[in-house]
């Protein structure tokens, strides 16, 4: 029984993500959206503040006409009521009320504005008249109401107001009307804006058609032959230098494989061929003793290829860790030089180890480099020669090891070579020398997991140097 958690995640995982022509739609829908209702609104503010200021302007006009009346007659309020009268009948819905400085009104406009505006209030403000107010009537419409207060003799006040009803319709429509226009606006700008992002992901899908075409077959193609769009040529030169580490890769794993089958079937050959040969014929006690030690020459020949093999590979894992300790370099050299001292007496050999060093290293890997590097030495050093590991601290707390010897050397054509795995030189090729074309593979991988570096160098008869180059230890810490 699943539970409601379980449930949801399985929804989630299963919910098909948006496209990227969507979200792009979406958020400019969002932005459509927030800049037509920021237009709309700052429309209608600058609207309604003009509405006002014509009102202000009406009625400051009114209240001015009114004025100049008192100040030539300021005692006779039948031409004062006239005026009134008139200056409300040539504007519509104006509303005008003159008070005393008692309080009582002297004159107002008539007829039914009159009996919307009864409740309206006398404020006297001081000074000038140049900004009215908004007042809302008992019957819900809208006034504009300006007031003025000035002394001509005695004090007077006069109040004017206007109907906004007008104005309010207005603003409505411009409101509705906004709201639509923007409504269709954005319903535009998210269909234009869908095609539009369509249109321009053709590459993207393109590239992804592209792509899907590649397999083992066609590693060789390369993406970026194509003209794309200058913000996707990152993304396609990107994608080539992994075909090409792909195609690298697989061209060594194809050659590695190659190579494996090759080494193996060798052994195996000789393995079944000896078997056969002892099974079909009678053979002596000697003669089955020689067939078992060849046995287990070969035998040991593919312990030692198994091992190394194992070796390489876990080296690469992405998660290989080394004991880095530091380490006496001469010490370990010793060490390794009396491991083959009996092999470099029977044949002749001299060991010789110059200068001191010390290395951040891990001592096993170390030592297992340097078995590898004095092993290719013996067995390609004639009798009498001599095998030389020089110290050679550098400047930064660099140290290099440097293994000479003196032996038959390496082809100016197999030089560049001599490191890939299971290549062996002419000169080494023979079966009796036990080599298994793993040692310097080994040792490259080793230097590599130091972070280091290994170079050769060698000329015929004269011998080879192999050079191992550690790091500093800052920066192998």
């Amino acid at each position: 029984m699943y539970s409601n958690n379980a449930m949801g995640a399985m929804k989630s995982n299963n919910r098909r993500p948006r496209s990227i022509a969507w979200h792009l739609a979406m958020w400019y829908a969002l932005l459509s959206g927030v800049l037509i209702i920021v237009f709309g609104v700052v429309m209608y503010s600058a609207l309604n503040a003009q509405m006002r200021s014509d009102d202000d302007q009406v009625l400051s006009g009114k209240i001015a006409e009114l004025r100049a009346v008192l100040s030539q007659r300021a005692s006779d309020y039948s031409r004062l009521r006239e005026e009134v009268e008139r200056e409300s009948s040539t504007s519509p819905g104006t509303y005008l009320r003159v008070l005393d400085g008692k309080g009582t009104v002297v004159a107002e406009t008539g007829g039914s504005i009159a009996k919307h505006l009864s409740g309206m209030p006398n404020r006297p403000w001081a000074g000038t008249a140049d900004s009215g107010f908004d007042w809302i009537a008992e019957d819900g419409n809208a006034y504009r109401i300006m007031a003025s207060h000035f002394v001509l003799g005695q004090s007077f006040t006069v109040l004017a107001a206007m109907d906004r009803s007008d104005d309010e319709r207005l603003l409505a429509t411009f409101w509705r009307s906004l709201s639509i226009v923007g409504f269709l606006a954005v319903t535009m700008a998210v269909a234009l804006c869908y095609g539009i992002a369509l249109k321009g992901l053709r590459p993207v899908s393109k590239l992804a058609a592209i792509v899907d075409q590649v397999d083992v077959h066609r590693l060789s193609h390369r993406v970026n032959e194509e003209p794309w769009p200058e913000e996707l040529q990152p993304l396609a030169q990107k994608f080539d230098g992994l075909l090409s580490r792909l195609e690298a890769s697989f061209s060594r794993l194809s050659q590695f494989s190659a190579d494996i089958a090759h080494e193996l079937r060798t052994p195996l050959q000789i393995l079944g061929g000896e078997a056969e040969l002892t099974l079909t014929r009678a053979a002596s006690m000697e003669g089955y003793r020689a067939c078992i030690e060849s046995a287990a020459d070969e035998y040991e020949r593919l312990s030692r290829m198994v091992d190394a093999l194992l070796f390489l590979a876990r080296s690469e894992q992405p998660d290989a860790h080394i004991d880095r300790q530091m380490l006496d370099a001469k010490q370990e050299v010793i060490a390794v030089f009396d491991f083959y001292q009996a092999m470099a007496d029977e044949q002749s050999i001299t060991f010789t180890c110059f200068g001191e060093g010390t290395i951040s290293a891990d001592s096993a890997l170390l030592r297992r480099a340097l078995s590898n590097l004095v092993a290719n030495a013996l067995r390609h050093t004639s009798d009498g020669g001599r095998i030389t590991v020089e110290i050679q601290p550098q400047p930064e707390r660099t140290v290099t090891l440097i293994v000479n010897d003196t032996g038959y050397g390496i082809p100016p054509e197999d030089l560049p070579r001599v490191l890939e795995r299971f290549y062996r030189a002419d000169a080494a090729r023979s079966r009796e020398r036990q080599g298994t074309g793993l040692g310097l593979a080994i040792v490259q991988s080793i230097m590599h997991l130091h972070g280091g570096t290994i170079s050769i160098r060698s000329e015929i008869n004269r011998g080879t140097a192999v050079t191992l180059a550690f790091p500093s230890t800052a920066a192998a810490g």
